[in-house]
């Protein structure tokens, strides 16, 4: 699966802490490493993302590294990533 970075994201916040600690909650999974294809930096935070595709505008939390994170245009992500809402009344609040 592809996804873009929202970027200018990182006023928003949640009741879990941190984004990558939402991701953590609710994804069911874990990460210490970026979840980018063929990344293995372990500077990793929550990503704001959105699926590339045009029919999908909700927001997703996703493990990426601080690259990444910053990075234009589409990244793979690691096949069978979660992704988690980043709507907070979906999840958190």
């Amino acid at each position: 699966m592809k996804v873009k970075n929202i970027n200018g994201t990182s006023q928003n916040r949640c009741t879990c802490g941190s984004w990558i600690q939402h991701w953590r909650n609710f994804s069911q999974q874990t990460a210490t490493v970026c979840r980018a294809k063929g990344c293995s930096r372990n500077d990793i935070v929550g990503a704001h993302v959105q699926i590339d595709k045009t029919y999908d505008n909700h927001w997703y939390i996703v493990p990426f590294c601080h690259l990444h994170n910053s990075a234009k245009g589409k990244i793979e992500l690691v096949a069978g990533t979660n992704l988690v809402s980043a709507n907070k009344s979906k999840t958190c609040e």
